[in-house]
C-alpha cells in the first residue's frame, strides 16, 4: 500500500516581524548667524522628526531622518517675532528576525522631549528626545495542502478568502514651484513655521504601474518685512503627479498610496516691484504604494483516513483579507483654556502623537494625543505661544463584522483652525485625515503534511454496512464521520444534506465505506 498523494498550493501569510520603538537624543548648542536679531525673549523650542527614507536590506531595516530643531523668539529691540532653524541628521539600522521580501515598513517619529534655553542674547542650548515607532509587516509564502487521494484518507475543504502576493512600490521626488504672496498680504519677511501634506486625489492602476496625482496643501507662518507687523499666514494648493513603478499591479488590484513630505525648502525672492512676495519652493516628497487583491482558496484544515491511523502535520496561520482602503476626514473640536488674557490669535498648528487603534463589537477606534501650539497676541499687545496636549478618540468605522481587525493608520493633521470663545478660552478645530488599508484577520489550520501508517489498520465489523447516529442540533458532519471513519460526502449524500452543520436535532444514518 503507497502513501496517499497529495496536493498543494501556496497561500501568502502576513505577519508582523518588527514591532518595536527606538530613541534618538538631539541636542544643540546653535549661535545667531550674523544677521539675526538678539534674543529678547525665547517663546519656543521644537524638535520635528522626519523620517526620509525606510528601506530593507537583507535582514535590516534602516531609517535615515532629519530632527529639524526650531526656536521661536522675540527680538530685543523690535519685538518683532523671529525664528531660527537647524537640521540634525540621524541614523539608525535596525535588526530583523529574517529576510523579507516585499515588506511593510511603518516608521511614525515623534518628539517626546524638548527643552531650550537662552544661554545670551546670541546663543540657545537645546535639548531633545525623539523616538520612532517602527513596525515592518511581511508576507511570507507558505505551501499547504489542499486535498488528496489513495490510502483512504479524507480532507475537510475550508473556504477562505485571503490576500493573493502583495505588491509594493515607492519613488522619491522633488517638485520646485514658485509660490505669490495674495495681493492682501504684506511682503514676506523672514519664515516661522509651515505645515506641509499631499493628499491623493486620483489613483490609475496599469500594468506594472501606479499613476498618482495629488494635491500638495501649504500653510506658512511668516513675520512681515515691517518690524511691527504682527505673524502672518497664507496658504497654497499645488497639484502633483508622479507614476511608480509597482512590479506585479494589474487593474484588479486595490491599491492604498501615500505620500509623505519629507523637505521643504522656501526662499524668497523679489517680484517686479522689488518686494518680497515670491515664494521659490522646493519639496521632497515619497510616494509609497501597496496594492492587494482577494483571492478564493480551498484549503484542507484536518484529514483522516477510514482505513488507517493517520499522521496529520498542522500548523497555525493567519492571513489578511482586503476589507477596504480607508481614507477618512474627521474633524476635532476641543476648547482650552489659554491661561492668561488673549486679544487675538496669529495662528494655530497640531500635530497627532502616536496613534493605537480599538477594535470592539464592530467599531474601530482610533486613540491618541493632539499636540496643539497656538501663537497668541495678549491684552498687553505681547505675543505668547500657548502649547496644549489634548487626548483624542476618533470613530472611525462602525458596523464591521469582522472578528479581529488588523488596520496600521497613517494620521495626519491637514488644518488646524481656531475661535476665541472668551478672553481666556479657546476653541481649536483640527481636520485630521486617517488612511491606510484596512484588514480583517482570518486565523486558521493548515496542514501542512498527511501520511497513513499502514501498520495500523482500523479494525471494522465486516458485517456491518451501516450505523445510526442521534446527533444533535449545531453537529459538524465532518466530526460525526471521523468518528465513525467514514466519509463526511458519504454520510451527506445518505441523509440528502446540504449543510455541513446539522440545523435540529435529527438521526442519521452512518454509512460505513471500505475506502
Amino acid at each position: 500500500m503507497s502513501q496517499p498523494t497529495l496536493s498543494q498550493d501556496t497561500i501568502y501569510l502576513s505577519e508582523t516581524v518588527l514591532d518595536t520603538s527606538v530613541e534618538q537624543s538631539v541636542e544643540l548648542d546653535y549661535f545667531l548667524p550674523d544677521y539675526c536679531p538678539n534674543i529678547f525673549k525665547l517663546l519656543k523650542t521644537s524638535i520635528t522628526p522626519v523620517i526620509q527614507s525606510q528601506k530593507a536590506a537583507g535582514n535590516q531595516v534602516v531609517l535615515d531622518g532629519t530632527a529639524v530643531v526650531r526656536a521661536i523668539y522675540l527680538a530685543e529691540d523690535t519685538g518683532r517675532v523671529c525664528c531660527v532653524a537647524q537640521n540634525v541628521p540621524f541614523s539608525k539600522t535596525l535588526e530583523l528576525p529574517g529576510e523579507c521580501q516585499n515588506p511593510i515598513i511603518s516608521a511614525v517619529p515623534r518628539c517626546y522631549f524638548v527643552s531650550g534655553r537662552a544661554v545670551n542674547q546670541r546663543r540657545l542650548d537645546i535639548r531633545g528626545g525623539v523616538s520612532c515607532k517602527v513596525r515592518v509587516c511581511c508576507q511570507k509564502a507558505q505551501p499547504v495542502i489542499t486535498g488528496g487521494s489513495g490510502g483512504g484518507m479524507q480532507f475537510h475543504p475550508l473556504r477562505i478568502s485571503m490576500c493573493g502576493p502583495r505588491k509594493t512600490g515607492s519613488k522619491a521626488f522633488v517638485v520646485n514651484e514658485d509660490l505669490e504672496l495674495g495681493a492682501a498680504k504684506p511682503s514676506f519677511g523672514s519664515l516661522l513655521g509651515y505645515s506641509c501634506t499631499a493628499v491623493p486625489s486620483d489613483i490609475k492602476l496599469i500594468a506594472n504601474k501606479v499613476i498618482c496625482k495629488a494635491d500638495l496643501s501649504l500653510h506658512i507662518l511668516y513675520q512681515p518685512e515691517d518690524d511691527s507687523a504682527r505673524p502672518e499666514t497664507m496658504e497654497f494648493s499645488i497639484p502633483i503627479s508622479q507614476i511608480a513603478d509597482v512590479p506585479g499591479v494589474t487593474e484588479d488590484d486595490l491599491c492604498a498610496v501615500r505620500f509623505l513630505v519629507s523637505g521643504v525648502s522656501i526662499e524668497p525672492r523679489p517680484d517686479e516691484d522689488g518686494s518680497n512676495r515670491i515664494l521659490n519652493c522646493e519639496f521632497t516628497v515619497s510616494c509609497f504604494c501597496t496594492a492587494d487583491q482577494n483571492q478564493d482558496v480551498i484549503l484542507a484544515d484536518d484529514a483522516y483516513s477510514t482505513q488507517y491511523e493517520a499522521n496529520v502535520s498542522t500548523r497555525p496561520a493567519a492571513a489578511d483579507r482586503l476589507i477596504q482602503d480607508a481614507d477618512l476626514t474627521v474633524m476635532t473640536r476641543n476648547a482650552i483654556d489659554s491661561g492668561s488674557a488673549v486679544s487675538s490669535v496669529c495662528d494655530a498648528w497640531a500635530s497627532f502623537g502616536e496613534a493605537s487603534v480599538q477594535y470592539s463589537e464592530g467599531t474601530l477606534s482610533l486613540n491618541g494625543n493632539l499636540e496643539v501650539s497656538v501663537l497668541c497676541i495678549g491684552t498687553d499687545g505681547a505675543p505668547f505661544i500657548l502649547d496644549k496636549t489634548i487626548p483624542t478618540e476618533l470613530k472611525l468605522l462602525t458596523g464591521l463584522s469582522a472578528e479581529e481587525i488588523s488596520f496600521f493608520p497613517c494620521v495626519e493633521v491637514l488644518s488646524c483652525g481656531y475661535a476665541i470663545l472668551s478672553e481666556t478660552s479657546l476653541e481649536i478645530r483640527a481636520e485630521l485625515r486617517v488612511s491606510g488599508p484596512v484588514y480583517e484577520k482570518c486565523r486558521f489550520t493548515a496542514i501542512t503534511d498527511a501520511a497513513v501508517n499502514e501498520d495500523s489498520p482500523r479494525e471494522k465489523d465486516p458485517l456491518c454496512a451501516l450505523r445510526i447516529c442521534y446527533a444533535e442540533e449545531g453537529d459538524d458532519v465532518w466530526d460525526i464521520a471521523k468518528s465513525y471513519s467514514t466519509s463526511m460526502a458519504a454520510v451527506m449524500e445518505e441523509n440528502s444534506l446540504e449543510e455541513e452543520r446539522l440545523p435540529a436535532r435529527t438521526m442519521l444514518l452512518i454509512p460505513l465505506i471500505d475506502g
